[in-house]
């Protein structure tokens, strides 16, 4: 997505940075810049200095930077897309209040995280572009958001839930980095389940059923004793 001067539009992610890292290479497919960061000061700094166009805001984890970032359009400020794992209407309803114009609800599908910023930005300045159908992940994993469908280098179309893609997009957008349980489940699940919960080894368990992937020679996802999981980038051996 561009500016009328061909330049890139500017999108804030104030997001924890694995989840940030899917966001931002998902929109860097099309034509956005993107900077994350959670910090007040880094926020303000990229505020005044940067000037971003949209901020995408991780309301479970800061919805205090709403507020900063000055409300949204409906007080005169620019949009802001919120993320929510949370199904609690009036969690939504606090959010709208404060300033949020849109929200996604984690796990999400690729085709919202081109689709909503997109909507919001032409509602706003007016932008008129292309968008992007084909992602790419990893190196391996490609998103076609018009055939809605996902594949691993070329193969079969793979039938995934909503939660395992967002397992799959996260690690494979942070492919080559060790991931924690702890990591994974505050960006999928939030707060809803112990950090002693199964529920992250159990996803992955199912996911690499449907990728034919063997925990003992793994191909794409890939277990660190003692650490979490990793996404094999091609470079690991």
């Amino acid at each position: 997505m561009s500016n009328d001067d061909g330049a890139r539009s500017r999108v804030l992610l104030i997001i924890t940075n694995s989840l940030a890292n899917l966001v931002a290479v998902t929109l860097r497919h099309g034509h956005y810049e993107t900077r994350d960061a959670v910090d007040e000061a880094a926020i303000r700094t990229l505020l005044r200095d940067w000037q971003p166009h949209l901020a995408i805001i991780d309301i479970d984890h800061h919805q205090a930077m709403i507020e900063l970032v000055g409300g949204g359009l409906s007080k005169g400020a620019i949009p802001i897309l919120a993320f929510t794992r949370k199904r609690d209407t009036s969690v939504k309803l606090t959010a709208y209040e404060l300033g949020a114009d849109d929200i996604v609800e984690v796990p999400f599908t690729l085709d919202e995280i081109i689709a909503r910023p997109y909507a919001l930005l032409r509602r706003s300045r007016g932008l008129k572009v292309p968008l992007v159908p084909t992602i790419t992940l990893g190196g391996q994993l490609k998103v076609d958001l018009i055939a809605q469908t996902v594949t691993m280098n070329g193969g079969q179309r793979l039938d995934l839930t909503p939660i395992q893609q967002t397992l799959l997009y996260i690690l494979a957008a942070n492919a080559g980095e060790v991931l924690t349980r702890e990591t994974l489940l505050a960006n999928i699940w939030g707060n809803a389940f112990q950090i002693e919960s199964n529920v992250v080894d159990r996803h992955v368990r199912e996911l690499r059923v449907k990728l034919g992937d063997d925990w003992r020679t793994p191909r794409y996802i890939e277990t660190v004793a003692g650490k979490g999981y990793r996404f094999r980038d091609g470079a690991i051996t």
